[in-house]
């Protein structure tokens, strides 16, 4: 199975810093299915067909998005709504943690040991999503693939954890967190479906936090009633 996870920071209305950190775990059977059918139902459902979806870039109509009318990136983005909802719910789950870097530094200077943001959002939001498969599905044990947007800098530290907690170990599965991940490693969005469909609830969230209205304010709270969301933060 694989998780595939993509981060995003917003600024809230009075000063505040959120970082989230969203994605989904499913097993690779899945996946098959669902990276051939978001480019047929999401990327190519109209025209003009998109080469990915990537939020910042779809709303501000940039990249490849340049040109299109604004009639056409909402319907980009609402494709992929819709997408998501159909999908079967016992057969996936949404991750989403997200933490307030204001209220985490305030807790630092009153003397309480934090781990660093990037660090507590990828530990969290990775064990949810183990707690939430393996809950549902006990009798399918099995490793895992932790996949992160390229330059995400929450890769690094759970990486740097993942190597410390198996160094000198044999890479099978086990029944511990740490021996049923298989690998942490970062792919290109643009080509990877399931990261795209991260990119949307981590934006999503950000939205939310900053506040402001604009597009798709609410689209965070549109996905938690039509997508299994756990949340950690």
């Amino acid at each position: 199975m694989k998780c595939y996870f993509d981060g995003s920071r917003a600024a809230g209305p009075s000063e505040e810093s959120w970082l989230t950190l969203a994605g989904f775990m499913v097993s690779d059977e899945f996946w098959k299915s669902f990276q051939q059918e978001w480019v047929t139902e999401v990327l190519q459902k109209r025209e003009p067909h998109a080469p990915y979806l990537h939020m910042t870039d779809l709303l501000s109509g940039k990249g490849p998005f340049q040109g299109w009318d604004q009639t056409r990136r909402h319907q980009l983005a609402m494709d992929a709504v819709y997408y998501l909802q159909q999908l079967p719910k016992d057969g996936f789950s949404a991750i989403v943690c997200s933490l307030d870097e204001k209220a985490r530094k305030r807790l630092i200077a009153e003397g309480y040991a934090i781990a660093e943001p990037h660090c507590l959002c990828g530990h969290l939001a990775i064990y949810q999503a183990f707690m939430w498969y393996y809950e549902t599905h006990p009798e399918r044990l099995e490793g895992a693939e932790i996949c992160f947007d390229q330059n995400e800098r929450f890769k690094h530290p759970f990486r740097q954890r993942w190597e410390k907690e198996n160094k000198g170990k044999r890479l099978v599965a086990t029944g511990t967190f740490w021996g049923l991940i298989k690998g942490v490693d970062d792919l290109d969005m643009r080509k990877t479906p399931p990261l795209q469909a991260a990119d949307v609830l981590a934006w999503g969230a950000s939205r939310r936090f900053s506040g402001v209205e604009r597009p798709f304010l609410y689209l965070a709270e549109v996905l938690e009633k039509v997508v299994p969301i756990g949340e950690c933060g």
